[in-house]
């Protein structure tokens, strides 16, 4: 009786060693496999990782940037980003487009022609706004930029005639709930490189302010062509560029005389 107790003793001692030397295996295996998990997950993370560094990251409308573009200057400003401010802005630059395009309509009427051909509206884009910070040499800092530059917002109205440019213009003044900060006449003074257009920046009660270009359909065919050459003005070619364009500036001036020369003419019969 005592040999089989011992026997049977011996058997359950040998089934758990089995089983122990199974469960050691096992865990063996888990823990293996748990070590290629983890290499697998910290090489996913890097790879990850990396992606990362690349990762396209949204800055406002239509804009974009990568991780990298972070170090740039003013990389880390608001700006027009900020959807109030933005609304803020476009809500200016409506008010002054109704109240624009409603006294064209009522020029229309009393005068019995058209005085404006079409109007545009922009907010001046993060590159511009620090290439033009950069070139004032002002601190890049929220304020500064709001305090600086006026253009922030502007819109565009293009006239037909010469004498219109100075009819919307009057008009502006007249416009309620602003006031005008600055003028600048490059259509009686036009700059060095030829470029007419006259400007007016108002300023709302809100602080908001828009710059206004005012010039003909020929100021602005010259103006817009004249941007797209603009890169190219380093050329080996750029003088000849240059004084090529100013002539042509001369020639639109003088066609826009024309045009308001012979429109008088007939009027005047």
């Amino acid at each position: 009786m005592k040999e089989e107790k011992v026997k049977e003793s011996i058997q359950k001692e040998e089934s758990l060693k089995n089983t122990d030397g199974d469960a050691a295996v096992k865990i063996e295996a888990g823990i293996s496999r748990n070590k290629k998990t983890v290499v697998d997950s910290v090489s996913e993370t890097n790879k990850d990782e990396k992606v990362t560094d690349t990762t396209v990251i949204e800055t406002g409308k239509d804009k974009k940037i990568t991780e990298e573009d972070t170090t740039q200057p003013g990389a880390d400003l608001i700006l027009l980003d900020d959807p109030k401010v933005r609304k803020e802005y476009l809500d200016c630059m409506k008010y002054l487009l109704m109240q624009i395009t409603d006294f064209g309509f009522e020029q229309e009427e009393l005068i019995g022609r058209s005085i404006i051909s079409h109007t545009k509206y922009r907010l001046k884009d993060r590159e511009s706004i620090i290439a033009k910070m950069i070139k004032k040499k002002r601190e890049l800092t929220e304020e500064n930029v709001f305090t600086y530059i006026n253009d922030l917002a502007g819109i565009r109205v293009v006239c037909l005639f010469l004498d219109d440019i100075y009819r919307v213009r009057d008009f502006i003044y007249q416009i309620p709930g602003i006031s005008i900060v600055k003028e600048k006449d490059f259509v009686k003074k036009p700059k060095n490189s030829g470029y007419q257009s006259l400007h007016i920046i108002v300023q709302f009660t809100n602080g908001k302010k828009v710059e206004i270009q005012l010039r003909t359909i020929g100021m602005d065919f010259w103006s817009v062509l004249e941007y797209q050459l603009q890169y190219k003005k380093h050329h080996k070619k750029g003088k000849m560029l240059k004084k090529e364009l100013f002539s042509c500036a001369i020639d639109v001036r003088n066609m826009d005389q024309r045009m308001l020369d012979l429109r008088q003419s007939i009027e005047n019969v």
